[in-house]
């Protein structure tokens, strides 16, 4: 019976073990792919293979510098994610920290509300209304608007597992020494939630720098185009022209790669952190 349970423990390991290397060669198949092919002749990047290429063409990434308008994009998409980012990180952990420590009806509704949120699709139609309505139509504060309404229910969820974690002795204690309600958070409240705010951080970068439906609805202006747009019209441009395409993808992930690997050991901590007392 011993002998058994060893040996069905030892084919579930080795069952698991496939599985995991299976999904990590289906992440990392096109992952590579692209790099090879973003090195490639115009000739060579015609057949889909995982070849080396015969020559590494690093003329290609210039080309797409110049042609593709790409340093624009950068710019654009710095300037909305970034202050997406930094919006989002402040207002997100104050709504969190006011729902968390008060425990009447108005709390417990906006907490439903923001739940709600974190599962509704986007609306784009009534979106369009409203931004019109404003007068906002191919400005910058429409994507950043929207973008900063549609992250924040995660990240108030994120914030407010870490809260509730945080005794409420520390912000009487900062109130009997006579700081008032921001002071108090941002130099008490605010730095306990390092870890939940980096998680937010790049969660928030990841997926600001990568939306594709919001800037391709609102963005009305080709000189406002972020990255992703700029990598459609480019792939448009460049039609059979793979190599240059993935040269383009390969520099617009580049910054995600920065920002992930800089502050990735935050990640799970955040995770973590959130999901406690939640």
């Amino acid at each position: 019976m011993k002998a058994n349970y060893k040996t069905k423990k030892a084919i579930t390991k080795t069952g698991i073990y496939v599985i995991c290397l299976l999904m990590t060669f289906a992440v990392i198949f096109p992952f590579i792919l692209v790099i090879l092919t973003a090195f490639k002749s115009v000739e060579e990047s015609a057949v889909v293979t995982l070849s080396l290429p015969k020559v590494f063409l690093w003329e290609n990434f210039r080309y797409v510098i110049e042609k593709g308008q790409l340093l624009r994009a950068f710019k654009n998409s710095f300037i909305i994610t970034g202050l997406v980012v930094l919006l989002t990180v402040f207002i997100s952990s104050v709504t969190a920290f006011i729902i968390s420590r008060r425990s009447d009806k108005t709390s417990k509704v906006l907490s439903g509300y923001f739940l709600i949120g974190m599962i509704a699709p986007l609306a784009l139609i009534p979106e369009v209304i409203i931004v019109k309505t404003l007068g906002l139509s191919g400005t910058y504060a429409s994507i950043i608007l929207i973008h900063i309404a549609a992250r924040m229910p995660l990240s108030i969820m994120i914030y407010s597992g870490v809260i509730k974690g945080i005794p409420r002795a520390l912000d009487e204690s900062a109130m009997l020494e006579g700081a008032g309600f921001f002071n108090m958070f941002y130099r008490v409240i605010f730095p306990l939630l390092k870890p939940a705010i980096f998680t937010n951080v790049i969660i928030t970068f990841m997926g600001v720098w990568n939306d594709f439906q919001i800037s391709l609805y609102f963005v009305t202006d080709t000189a406002k185009n972020t990255v992703p747009l700029s990598i459609y019209s480019f792939v448009g441009y460049m039609t059979y022209k793979w190599n240059y395409v993935c040269a383009f993808i390969v520099l617009s992930i580049l910054p995600i790669l920065v920002v992930y690997c800089a502050a990735q050991k935050y990640i799970v901590d955040g995770m973590i952190a959130g999901a406690v007392k939640s």
